[in-house]
């Protein structure tokens, strides 16, 4: 299809990287985001073999190579220093055709929104959808605009785009009713300098026990990212944000961990450092409605267990504009082919992290019984770690990459 007026809501890794194929082709797309400006919330994200071919066809292979950590071995530690499993994640890389480059979330947003921006791509900050409405609510294929939190609306357009995270008012939209989030845990997250006393500058390296879990692994500019998760209750109090009580708190948490857990935290700057409660959203009915479709977290927010919940944004920009761009039978059309190619896929992604999240952070005491079989097996072993780099690569290669139209 030729000359589409598309609406983007939601300038995150979905969002732009959707912008950016469509607004290739031709097509007049604008952005809205509703921050005002970039933050570092989440502070780094994996972007898997997966999500790194998607980059690659943007362009931007040399920028993900720049942002991007030298990630060769993935390795478990016990909550008492013991080794677990040290795996060379070269045969993966090997096999799946591409590396791995953990990346600082917030620099990849910006680079995103600077090259599109660059294009000449439309962009507008601050605005917060609230809901989003059918030109003629009586056709379904009618074209379609958002209204935003000041009163203000989009642009009528031919495609709605939601790529506006969890808590998706364009998801409500298509799906006629609210999908409420899932707790699970407590991710604490952030970047700390490059330090041999916390690992080896191409290291992924995860400490287990107790149902918890801290790790580092290198990301761009000599830095390691961090997290640390504990399945706290959901209304567990927390500190002042910023405060050095979020340093005690940690402190608390991991009270007895190794010397390089207790390194990270006495390291971590806590004015830069997250706390942030994991959700998920149950596998969804569907991903579009009318000229409404979704894409990333508003279609499939996941937990962060298996690193796919960017990767899966990129898969979704990728497959949507090859559809959309590659026939002129109808909207509906392509987003009905995008739904079949990409349901099951994100569906098989939110249910396997969710299993991988009661696995490494039990809720109960059935779930401590399977989390302590696993610390065990990853003991004891002689298969785990083929097995965990088998998953990986499964994972990696049953993505719809280059997208089967």
């Amino acid at each position: 299809m030729f000359d589409l007026d598309v609406v983007v809501i939601g300038g995150g890794i979905a969002g732009l990287s959707t912008a950016l194929f469509l607004k290739r082709f031709g097509y007049n797309v604008i952005v809205y985001e509703r921050a005002p400006e970039i933050l570092p919330v989440g502070a780094a994200i994996s972007v898997w073999s997966n999500g790194v071919k998607v980059m690659n066809r943007l362009g931007f292979g040399k920028e993900m190579i720049e942002l991007g950590g030298q990630m060769d071995r993935m390795i478990y530690r016990s909550s008492k220093g013991e080794s677990l499993v040290d795996m060379d994640l070269g045969p993966v890389y090997k096999e799946v055709g591409e590396r791995c480059y953990p990346v600082p979330r917030a620099e990849l947003q910006q680079m995103l929104m600077d090259k599109y921006v660059a294009e000449g791509g439309k962009l507008v900050l601050g605005r917060s959808c609230v809901s989003v409405h059918r030109v003629d609510e009586s056709d379904e294929d009618s074209k379609m605009y958002a209204v935003f939190d000041d009163g203000s609306k989009s642009m009528v357009c031919d495609v709605l785009v939601g790529a506006d995270g969890i808590r998706s008012q364009v998801r409500t939209h298509v799906l006629e009713k609210e999908m409420s989030p899932v707790y699970h845990y407590t991710n604490w997250n952030g970047l700390v300098k490059m330090d041999a006393k916390l690992g080896k500058p191409n290291e992924w390296v995860m400490h287990v026990g107790e149902g918890k879990r801290a790790s580092v692994m290198p990301v761009g500019n000599g830095r390691f990212y961090f997290f640390m998760g504990a399945p706290l209750p959901e209304d567990a109090p927390a500190p002042e944000r910023g405060s050095e009580a979020m340093r005690d708190e940690l402190k608390e948490i991991f009270k007895g961990w190794p010397a390089s857990v207790q390194h990270l935290i006495d390291a971590i700057d806590v004015t830069r450092l997250n706390r942030i409660p994991i959700c998920d959203v149950d596998p969804l009915p569907r991903l579009w409605r009318g000229r409404a479709v979704l894409v990333g977290d508003s279609a499939h927010s996941t937990t962060p267990t298996l690193g796919q919940g960017g990767c899966q944004a990129l898969e979704d920009a990728e497959v949507l504009s090859s559809f959309l761009t590659t026939t002129n039978v109808g909207v509906q059309d392509v987003f009905a082919r995008y739904e079949q190619h990409r349901k099951d896929r994100v569906h098989t992604m939110v249910l396997k992290a969710r299993e991988r999240t009661a696995q490494i952070y039990p809720r109960d005491a059935e779930g401590e019984k399977a989390t302590q079989q696993w610390y065990e097996e990853l003991r004891s072993s002689k298969d785990i770690g083929s097995n965990i780099l088998g998953g990986i690569t499964a994972n990696l290669k049953q993505g719809p990459w280059p997208p089967r139209l």
